[in-house]
């Protein structure tokens, strides 16, 4: 189970190196809200703190 983990973590990684997966950190957003769970993290509502718009936030587990 923990080499699952490692390999899902390296992949994450990989990913985000690759520009396959855009990572933003949460200082950057306001207004957070659960609004969804799943297998594989949580959805979040949030707001652009530069923007008046709302956006989709994946936290991966």
């Amino acid at each position: 189970k923990i080499s699952e983990m490692n390999e899902w973590f390296r992949w994450i990684d990989e990913a985000i190196a690759k520009k396959h997966i855009k990572h933003y950190e949460y200082k950057y957003f306001k207004n957070i809200q659960e609004i969804g769970i799943g297998g594989f993290g949580k959805v979040y509502r949030a707001k652009w703190k530069n923007s008046p718009k709302y956006f989709a936030l994946k936290s991966l587990l």
